[in-house]
């Protein structure tokens, strides 16, 4: 549908980063839905891959028909589709820019 965000997260169950940021999106009262890398290692492994990068949490966000990554390094060039972030504040911001 159009105008619809969908926010999917890409965490691990004993990441700092990982707790904190689903920590700040359920006080910011923002949806999302988060897959457990640990529990989803294939996927995960090729998404590792995919990007060329093995730090977490990795945010993919749905929106018209597109879809932005945010990770937080990777040795691929960035993009309007791919982009990084330092910390978790930062991140917060970014997610908000698409909703």
């Amino acid at each position: 549908m159009n105008g619809e965000v969908g926010v999917r997260l890409l965490t691990l169950s004993d990441c700092d980063y990982c707790t904190w940021l689903k920590s700040e999106l359920d006080s910011c009262g923002i949806s999302y839905v988060d897959i457990d890398a640990n529990q989803q290692s294939e996927f995960s492994d090729e998404i590792e891959k995919k990007f060329r990068t093995d730090r977490y949490p990795m945010v993919f966000i749905e929106k018209d028909r597109e879809v932005f990554i945010i990770v937080p390094g990777t040795k691929l060039d960035t993009s309007e589709t791919l982009r990084t972030f330092n910390t978790i504040p930062e991140l917060i911001g970014i997610i908000k820019s698409y909703l």
